[in-house]
């Protein structure tokens, strides 16, 4: 299954570019129109971590 835009915007940004949340949630913002909490995307990215983790 394809991931979705927020976690593919996490995974780019966040584990691969070394962005905070905050620019995650500001590209959301600007890009797709998307109003995500900080909060929100630290579960996701810490959810995303944990999957990775369980694969390696």
């Amino acid at each position: 299954m394809e991931p979705g835009i927020i976690n593919r915007a996490l995974k780019q940004l966040s584990v691969e570019e070394s962005k905070d949340l905050a620019e995650v949630a500001q590209y959301l913002k600007m890009r797709y129109r998307i109003d995500i909490d900080e909060v929100v995307l630290k579960k996701r990215l810490e959810k995303l971590l944990n999957q990775e983790k369980a694969v390696a």
